[in-house]
Formats: C-alpha cells, structure tokens, sequence
C-alpha cells in the first residue's frame, strides 16, 4: 500500500474560559517515485555497427505522471537511427536539439512503466570499445535468394559479423562460421524486393554493401 503524506490545519479559540480547537478536513498527497534504466545490447562495437538503447521510466505507485520530457545526450561518436525509436511498441519521432534526442510524454499511470528503444551508428573511434580506423573487410557473398524462401545464406570471413537489411528495415545478424553463414528473413522475400548485406571482420571497419534483388 503506497504512503500518503497527511496533513490538517487546527485554530485554537478562547471561549468562554475555554479553549475550542477548530479542525480542517485533512488533505492527502502522495509521494511521488519514479526510477529511469537504461540498458544497451552490446558492450562493445565496431565502426559502422549499431548499438541499441533501451530506457525504461517506471511509475513507482504515485499519481499519474503528466507531460514528462525525455532527454538523452548522444554522444559525439554516434549517429541517430532514423525511424529506430519506439514508445511502447509504437514508432514515434524524437526532436534532436544540440545532439540531445527529445521527447514529450502525455503520461504514466500508476505502478506502470514506459519502454523507450532507439538505436544509434558508431561512427568515430573516440568510444570505449571501437576499432579504429583500418582496413575494410572484404564484401561477404550472398547466395541467390529466391522468392518466398526465409532462407539468407552465404559465404564470408570466419569469426567476422554478417549484417542482412531487409526492405521493411529490420537489420538480422550472423556471426561467420567455418566461411558459411544463413539468417531468416522477417517475411517471406518477394520478386523485386532488394536486400543489402555487408560484412563486419574483427578489427576492421564495415565492409562495401552487397545489394541483391530477389
């Protein structure tokens, strides 16, 4: 049971010889607690990777929390994903003020949380964790895709990063293994649709895009 702060006014009167106290109604107000987490789903990346965001805004069974402004600083070796950030799981779109992501929230309910996701590119080596700039991995070979068939395949470095970008925009990812690598597509590719894949290898940057049309 949450904790409320209660309070009420007294007037003391002499009447009479005699002294009156005079009470208001008392008044309730809540505390209230809300707590902010941010988590990514890499702790390391290359040049050219992407590193996802997610920050959740918990309401910790106060009132209802109204007119809430997001802010979260970029750092100067990232860049923005556009169309990556979702409220929920709806896509909605932030305001970037002096490289700082901005966003206005209607409200919070009570012992409710809010999930906010957004991605962002390393583009520079000033962050923990990137590969300087270096040689270019080499373009990964991609099997002939055919129509209605999930399956991605190809051949690439062994141990380097494959990433796959399907037409809706979703990015899957393989880790190369023994020069072979397969993802599944989100959907099911049709004639016409184009595909572009491109290869990461440890200690280089991202290699040219390959662009298949199914």
């Amino acid at each position: 049971m949450e904790e409320k702060i209660i309070n009420k006014a007294l007037v003391e009167l002499n009447l009479c010889d005699k002294k009156i106290e005079v009470a208001s109604e008392p008044i309730e107000t809540t505390p209230v607690k809300v707590t902010v987490t941010k988590t990514q789903d890499c702790d390391f990346v290359a040049i050219g990777e992407r590193i996802k965001y997610t920050v959740t805004i918990k309401n910790e069974c106060g009132g209802v929390l109204e007119n809430l402004k997001f802010k979260d600083e970029l750092d100067p070796c990232v860049e923005f994903v556009e169309d990556s950030f979702r409220v929920g799981d709806e896509p909605a779109r932030p305001e970037i003020i002096d490289g700082i992501l901005v966003y206005e929230i209607e409200e919070i309910q009570p012992c409710h949380s809010l999930e906010i996701t957004f991605e962002v590119t390393a583009t520079e080596a000033c962050c923990k964790g990137c590969t300087p700039p270096g040689e270019r991995s080499a373009p990964p070979v991609v099997r002939r895709i055919l129509p209605f068939n999930p399956a991605i395949s190809g051949t690439g470095v062994s141990g380097a990063r494959i990433y796959v970008q399907f037409p809706e925009g979703e990015i899957r990812q393989a880790t190369v293994n023994g020069g072979n690598w397969g993802v599944l597509a989100p959907t099911l590719p049709r004639s016409g649709d184009v595909i572009t894949v491109w290869q990461i290898e440890p200690g280089k940057e991202k290699s040219d895009v390959v662009t298949i049309i199914v």
